[in-house]
């Protein structure tokens, strides 16, 4: 059970600022700044109502619960470790750097002083000309520098930071976003006041609020143990940390000697700069131990790694260690971000990893980390394009329910991690493939909503066209170069519309690819004023199609009868598109 010295109420000011500990982010543990624009909006939206109360004079909207934060607090209190509150703690800092920018913006003499005195009192300040920055909330080594950078290194002088480094990690960019969102909300509500000593007592307001009115409650504990464990349980009952935060605590917890916990590091760096988005992370994350250890869900994924890592690190002797999983976890990361961005270096296999991500086939992903982790990119060809059938003949046409799917392909993943061949992984996945009857039984039924799923149908179903045809010139198929075009359309002229219209409109026989940019106007024209688009058009899926049949030129009405010939005609083709185990053989 974890030792708690004390939980005592403390405002922002108490917490940082120049009287006070300074409060920094341990390396060993937290993770990095995580608040995207939904909470910075949240924080700002309930600041603004909190200051409106706290002007009202009510007594009762004196102080504003922000909530829980935990410290290892020395004995002698000359520091604190943060272990939980950082989000809350570095976006207030961030809204008081937008004060302070705010205040030396209005070019006055006051302003300025009082953008210097925010600087001194909450954010960094330097004893003696010769002396090193004090700076009052230190954040941890993945983004202290750029945090110092862009918010807390501030020249008394030019009223500027020097905004050197480029933001390079996801955390990065969402500091910048969360300190643009300050400034443009301050800058909108200074427009309300024409008068400069309105726009002072308006801003002064806003940070008396904030460093005297956001109260929080500081769970004091001894140890990083001791904290840890708090700190789980706080976040186990909310969202307020991730999963890839609580792996990361963990290995730092299990580590037993600096090495390997500079190991770990080295590997987060990997997945911090290796990654655009932090969702990319998680979703790799999940992603690795499953092409691992087989399927686990989101939800208990941190729990599931915890118990079975915790038996393995435990172990008396040791033969599996924090630095040989996060080696693993490092060397993964630089192959699940080449799959994930089509970018191993070889073109036909980058063109069909571009399919599954077109396709959104996240659940491939793991097989094929798991592959290429034991053979080179080039020998995966077959493996992909055998997954891809599967995926497109069972889930995407079939509408089949995809947890199976994601069973099988995920115990192929550990099988290859296991020792199983390439080659009899692939045997296994044909005999997964829906038949040529079953697959174009359901394609001719196919209704197909989602776009960037027909637009893939279609766009496979034009190349295969065109080689038959030995059309050779290329044609761009990817996104913004050509759109989905629904012959009958989505929004029909009066008195033309079929009478189960939802039934029909998503029909993969009434739709096709035309390439440029999507024109409304014509979408919703009879055939007979837009048919020419169709039989002029470069794109083969158009113009050799018959798209023609779904017109009754004679009744000038849509033709049912005619969807559903086009449609079996595009069924036959897909059979050769996307082929059945036995055609693989």
């Amino acid at each position: 059970m974890a030792i708690i010295k004390q939980a005592q109420r403390q405002t922002l000011g108490q917490l940082i600022g120049a009287n006070n500990p300074v409060v920094s982010v341990p390396d060993d543990s937290q993770r990095q700044y995580a608040w995207t624009k939904k909470e910075v909006d949240v924080f700002w939206s309930d600041i603004e109502k909190f200051n409106e109360a706290r002007e009202s004079g009510r007594e009762s909207s004196s102080e504003y619960f922000i909530g829980p934060v935990v410290t290892i607090t020395a004995d002698s209190v000359q520091a604190r470790s943060l272990l939980d509150g950082q989000q809350r703690i570095t976006t207030s800092t961030i809204l008081i750097a937008a004060i302070r920018d705010a205040l030396w913006g209005m070019a006055t003499a006051e302003g300025m002083s009082s953008a210097n005195n925010i600087q001194r009192d909450y954010i960094a300040r330097k004893s003696g000309r010769k002396d090193p920055i004090e700076y009052f909330l230190v954040l941890s080594l993945f983004d202290r520098d750029f945090f110092r950078d862009h918010i807390q290194d501030w020249s008394e002088i030019t009223g500027k930071c020097p905004r050197i480094e480029n933001p390079s990690r996801p955390s990065h960019r969402l500091i910048l976003d969360a300190y643009n969102y300050f400034r443009a909300k301050i800058g909108n509500r200074l427009e309300a006041y024409p008068d400069a000593e309105d726009r002072l007592d308006y801003l002064d307001s806003l940070r008396e609020c904030l460093i005297n009115g956001l109260v929080f409650v500081e769970i004091q504990t001894p140890s990083s143990s001791d904290a840890n464990e708090v700190f789980e349980t706080i976040n186990s009952r909310g969202k307020d940390l991730s999963t890839v935060d609580l792996v990361r605590n963990f290995l730092m917890e299990k580590s037993r000697s600096g090495l390997e916990k500079d190991r770990v590091n080295d590997a987060w760096r990997s997945l911090l700069d290796g990654f655009m988005r932090r969702e990319e992370i998680e979703k790799f994350l999940r992603h690795f131990w499953v092409s691992k250890n087989g399927d686990v869900k989101s939800h208990s994924l941190y729990s599931i790694i915890r118990k079975e890592l915790s038996g393995k690190f435990d172990k008396r002797p040791q033969v599996y260690s924090v630095g040989a999983f996060s080696a693993e976890l490092e060397g993964a990361a630089g192959r699940y971000a080449d799959l994930i961005t089509s970018s191993t270096g070889h073109a036909e296999f980058d063109a069909s990893l571009g399919e599954v991500r077109s396709m959104s086939a996240d659940a491939l992903y793991p097989l094929m980390l798991s592959a290429s982790g034991v053979v080179n990119y080039s020998e995966l060809q077959t493996l992909l394009d055998a997954s891809i059938s599967y995926y497109v003949r069972w889930t995407v046409v079939g509408r089949r329910e995809s947890t199976l799917l994601e069973e099988n392909l995920f115990s192929a993943a550990k099988e290859i991690s296991n020792g199983a061949s390439v080659e009899g992984v692939i045997r296994r996945i044909l005999g997964w493939i829906p038949d040529d009857e079953t697959f174009e039984a359901d394609f001719r039924e196919a209704s197909i909503p989602k776009q960037s799923q027909s637009r893939y149908l279609l766009a496979k179903i034009e190349q295969y066209l065109r080689a038959e045809a030995e059309v050779h010139e290329e044609i761009a198929l990817g996104d913004g170069k050509v759109f989905v075009e629904y012959v009958y359309p989505q929004k029909p002229a009066e008195g033309m519309r079929l009478e189960d219209h939802e039934a029909w409109v998503s029909r993969l026989g009434n739709l096709t690819l035309l390439a440029g940019k999507k024109n409304s106007n014509v979408s919703t024209l009879p055939y007979s004023d837009k048919g020419h688009l169709y039989s002029s058009s470069a794109l083969l899926v158009s113009s050799q199609t018959e798209i023609e049949e779904l017109w009754d030129e004679t009744n000038q009405k849509w033709r049912i009868e005619g969807i559903e010939a086009r449609q079996q005609r595009l069924a036959k083709i897909a059979l050769n598109v996307w082929p059945s185990g036995t055609r693989w053989l």
